[in-house]
């Protein structure tokens, strides 16, 4: 019942894109709740403890890429939207996305090994499909208005 009205509700998807923005913002702000923030670019490589900096290198790499895959899901929800996609197909998508991005993030951050560097990737392709998916049903979407 609560997932039926979450899928229907049209302004899941449209509020999945402050999500997606804050989500972004989420290793960036870790980063530098530890590290000193004067000047926190070039804080990093005075970390002394190796692992603490490997990690804190990889929040940064997590908040970048983030910030790459933004302006295609920004995209994506709007074509969708403007285009008339149905509300619950374009909510699963945004679910599927903000999940698939939150565990992408959780993953980057504390990968150690090789195994979980490929469930990182694994992780990437699959929230990589979900706007492309969502842009080719609007193209779709468009063709029959």
């Amino acid at each position: 019942m609560v997932l039926d009205t979450l899928l229907s509700d049209p302004r899941v998807s449209l509020l999945s894109i402050p999500a997606v923005w804050v989500l972004s913002l989420a290793p960036a702000l870790i980063k530098n709740a530890t590290i000193r923030i004067v000047n926190p670019r070039r804080n990093i490589g005075r970390v002394r403890d190796a692992g603490l900096a490997a990690r804190l290198d990889r929040m940064d790499g997590a908040h970048k890429n983030a910030l790459e895959s933004f302006p295609l899901w920004i995209a994506a929800v709007l074509t969708a939207t403007i285009t008339k996609v149905d509300t619950h197909t374009v909510n699963t998508a945004a679910i599927a996305f903000v999940t698939l991005r939150a565990l992408y993030t959780l993953v980057y951050i504390t990968q150690k090994t090789n195994a979980q560097g490929l469930l990182r990737t694994a992780v990437w392709l699959a929230a990589c499909t979900v706007p492309l998916r969502l842009l080719f049903q609007a193209a779709n979407a468009a063709a029959h208005h």
